[in-house]
């Protein structure tokens, strides 16, 4: 009697599924729909995170800010490490994806284990630097996200391969909400530092539950070898290095001002940095989120992968720097609009971050490019410039005080989005020349736009002195300045650019009005 045939198990639709490395039917408007669909997600999350900030900077201190932020000095080098690059290898992977998803979620979760014990025992030499017994608690009680945030690497990576935004659209504005509410009722109460630890466990529980239930994807540690974990690593390991240098880098700031100006400056400047970094944040989420995956199905298409790589550049320039430089022109007001006067300084600090969202952006974009072309070795090289420049120019400028440390911070991503464009020349061979026009009119015509509108809100409106109602329509009017004076400037320097976007709104406008025709009937 002939067997009847076997039927596929659910692996091994899984593995058909994940395996699968066509390119979409449109990967341009794959990508464009994720940089829109993602980008606006996060904006929704970054809406309601501001909203919980407002109350929060009336219910805490800038000090209980300081305490976290040198609380959490290890925990992003920690989650870091023990995620040990496996997100980006198993995005990148092209065969073999469930036997290469089940080592990385075996891998990753050990990982994340060890580093949650090393953070923990760490705690009391992190509370000995910073000369405080307050620290050394908090940064005890945060060890266990570390732990938890490591169980997400693999539904995430899932997420990201399928080109799947569900991340960016709903878990993240979810985690904001878990995250507000709970750091909000902990401050009330009078908490301080706890409350905001509370709204930590609150937004990486909701990230860990959603996470799965979204990716649809269950386990099978038999799958898991070792040969795959070393074929993950071989990868892996320039993105674990390439992002401990810069995750160390981006801890300067906490020792520099943490250690010799105390917890209240640190406090400031984590609210600045907070303004100045949702531009770039919000560009990397609608972008970078898209481009990796996109950039790793075409990068054997040299010509195709250029031309992906320079239209991303130019739209992500076009973004960042009219957004990094409007915080130049508002910097000071916004934080005191939005917070209060208490926080004036973080808006000075803002201010002089202004190129850090514009030359980030770049420096993003660049390095996607290197991780599709199968070289995130050259990352190394990107994060040490960008590390070892800003600590040490943010040691320099620490007698200028919170706005030099913030100054440093911009020269450092200007030197480092240079030498990314330049890696990419020399290592991929995409033209200088070319990268560097669809660079320069965009950051033109942004600081064109911004000075003169600085100069009128410190001359004649002084936003800052009309209370929250005055003051946000004065900041709304300067806002509208600054991208009118920019989209005229940019219509002389970069007229195809703008033809491009006067094209695409009047398309989409053409085709909502086509689809409400269509549902009116006859």
């Amino acid at each position: 009697m002939t067997p009847p045939p076997e039927t596929p198990d659910r692996g091994e639709e899984i593995e058909k599924a994940l395996a699968e490395s066509d390119l979409p039917p449109n990967l341009g408007r794959t990508v464009l729909r994720g940089v829109g669909l993602a980008g606006g997600g996060y904006l929704l999350a970054q809406v309601l995170n501001l909203g919980f900030y407002l109350a929060l900077a009336r219910l805490a201190k800038p000090a209980d800010f300081g305490i976290l932020a040198a609380a959490s000095l290890v925990i992003g080098l920690s989650l870091m490490v023990s995620e040990s690059g496996m997100m980006s290898a198993l995005i990148y992977r092209r065969d073999r994806v469930e036997e290469a998803a089940n080592t990385a979620f075996l891998s990753s979760a050990a990982g994340g284990l060890v580093f949650a014990l090393v953070s923990l025992a760490a705690a009391p030499l992190i509370g000995f630097f910073f000369q405080s017994s307050r620290v050394e608690h908090v940064a005890a009680a945060l060890s266990g996200v570390i732990f938890l945030r490591t169980l997400t690497t693999v539904p995430d990576a899932l997420l990201q391969r399928r080109f799947s935004f569900v991340r960016r659209v709903v878990i993240e504005p979810m985690g904001v909400i878990a995250f507000g509410i709970a750091a909000v009722i902990g401050t009330a109460n009078g908490l301080g530092p706890w409350g905001l630890v509370i709204g930590q466990y609150a937004f990486t529980v909701n990230d860990l539950v959603l996470s799965w239930a979204f990716a649809r994807w269950r386990p099978r540690p038999r799958l898991a070898t070792y040969r795959m974990w070393r074929e993950l690593v071989a990868y892996g390991r320039h993105i674990l290095v390439a992002s401990a240098i810069l995750r160390i880098g981006e801890q300067a700031d906490t020792l520099w001002l943490g250690r010799f100006l105390g917890a209240a400056p640190l406090g400031q400047y984590r609210y600045g940095y907070r303004l100045a970094s949702t531009p770039y944040t919000a560009l990397v989420a609608g972008g970078s989120y898209v481009l990796f995956p996109a950039f790793s199905r075409i990068a054997n298409e040299l010509g195709r992968f250029e031309a992906a790589f320079h239209r991303s550049l130019g739209w992500m320039s076009f973004v960042a720097f009219p957004a990094g430089f409007t915080l130049l022109a508002v910097g000071q007001p916004l934080a005191v609009v939005l917070f209060g006067h208490v926080w004036r300084n973080a808006g000075g600090a803002t201010m002089a971050m202004c190129l850090f969202p514009a030359m980030s952006s770049v420096t993003s974009v660049a390095s996607e490019a290197l991780k599709a072309h199968g070289r995130p070795d050259l990352l190394t090289r990107v994060n040490t410039v960008t590390t070892l420049l800003a600590a040490a120019l943010m040691g320099v400028l620490l007698p200028l005080g919170l706005n030099g440390v913030a100054a440093a911070l911009s020269i450092a991503s200007l030197v480092s989005g240079a030498y990314a464009i330049e890696t990419v020349h020399r290592k991929i061979g995409f033209h200088r020349a070319s990268m560097i026009n669809e660079i320069w009119p965009s950051a033109a015509a942004a600081i064109a736009a911004a000075l003169p509108v600085l100069a009128l809100d410190r001359l004649v409106l002084h936003a800052a002195e009309h209370g929250t109602a005055g003051g946000a329509a004065i900041l709304a009017l300067e806002g509208t300045l600054v991208l009118t004076a920019f989209l005229a400037l940019s219509a002389i320097l970069q007229p195809a650019r703008i033809r491009e976007l006067r094209g695409a709104v009047l398309g989409k406008l053409t085709a909502r009005r086509r689809a409400a025709h269509a549902d009116a009937g006859p």
